[in-house]
């Protein structure tokens, strides 16, 4: 049996770079973005299970759900304004305004 110390890796990878304050930041990011992914998943198993889909809203959402996605595996820890931007709009897509209770369009997404 060879050395430990020989077989891991950690060593070599270094100390981490980010704080405390980022990594969270970062993961509660990633979960909006879940969250997001999620939320566009509902609206469009709901749009598609009525008695007259709409095909184009249908795209739309999928199109949207496909940016949120890309915007999670794009997301880089270190980035703090990305973080707060995806943190700042997966807040406003999938807040719910107890007075406006019209039907997703555009930007807004299934969430409102």
């Amino acid at each position: 049996m060879g050395n430990l110390a020989d077989l891991t890796v950690l060593p070599a990878l270094g100390k981490a770079r980010w704080t405390t304050a980022q990594i969270f930041g970062y993961e509660i990011a990633l979960e909006a973005v879940r969250q997001a992914v999620g939320a566009y998943a509902q609206g469009i198993a709901e749009a598609e299970a009525a008695d007259e889909p709409n095909q184009d809203m249908i795209a739309a959402w999928r199109a949207d759900q496909a940016a949120w996605v890309a915007r999670g595996e794009q997301l880089d820890p270190l980035d703090t304004r990305a973080v707060n931007r995806v943190r700042e709009d997966a807040d406003r897509l999938l807040s719910v305004d107890d007075e406006d209770e019209e039907e997703p369009s555009g930007q807004d997404g299934p969430g409102d």
